[in-house]
């Protein structure tokens, strides 16, 4: 059983960002892996270690449906979820997204779920997205939720990994057991010497990025205000 998610800052938003964009609701599968890690507990008292093991997804990416690979009773058709996706060992779950909606799973969304378990070997999760107005009277000003739910129907906790945090967070972020072998291959030929300088390059580029946006977003909020004080006038 999947007890939590975790998902870098940067993939989340570029997600919110398809969702925002988006005329219609939008479907797709996350991309990642499942890991499992260990946790130790040392009783002063006793002196005897309690072990506790938690398997948990990373979503290191995302890919949007461009067709249904379901039919209106939710069965799942494995050659058009393939004809979608590069890899299907890589997909760990599945998101749609939705406005103005309750964050359950509908009847239809629990059968597909149950399909794509039968037919996706690493599924583990799957995702609702909502968009909701902060103010009823703004509709420039939206708010973003998502909810995750293990294959049990039970809704786990998102842990976001962002750029700010310690460096020593960076190490478990990488998943303890990966299912890819040449994963853990990849992970191996890192240069540590080298993983602090692009660490910084990385955050810089990400703060250039964040103040650009944040400069075109003031200057569309100034447009909409001057628009709405001539159409009200």
């Amino acid at each position: 059983m999947i007890h939590f998610v975790r998902q870098s800052g940067a993939v989340l938003s570029s997600l919110f960002y398809e969702c925002a964009n988006s005329h219609t609701d939008l479907e797709g599968f996350l991309l990642g892996t499942l890991a499992t890690r260990t946790l130790g507990a040392i009783d002063d008292h006793s002196g005897q270690t309690d072990d506790t093991t938690e398997r948990f997804i990373v979503i290191q990416g995302y890919s949007l449906c461009q067709d249904r690979f379901y039919d209106s009773q939710g069965q799942v058709n494995r050659d058009a979820i393939e004809q979608q996706v590069r890899d299907i060992h890589q997909v760990v779950g599945y998101f749609r997204f939705r406005r103005e909606t309750v964050m359950t799973l509908s009847i239809r969304e629990q059968i597909l779920m149950q399909g794509l378990q039968e037919m996706v070997p690493n599924l583990g999760c799957m995702a609702i997205i909502t968009a909701s107005l902060v103010e009823e009277n703004d509709a420039s000003t939206h708010a973003h939720d998502i909810t995750f739910w293990n294959t049990t129907k039970t809704r786990i906790p998102l842990q976001i990994v962002n750029m700010n945090e310690s460096t020593l967070a960076y190490q478990h972020f990488i998943p303890s057991v990966a299912q890819d072998p040449r994963r853990m291959d990849m992970l191996q030929s890192i240069d540590p010497t080298s993983i602090m300088q692009q660490y910084d390059t990385i955050y810089q580029r990400a703060m250039d990025a964040l103040e650009r946006a944040t400069t075109q977003v003031i200057e569309k909020e100034r447009e909409l205000k001057a628009l709405m004080e001539q159409c009200s006038s």
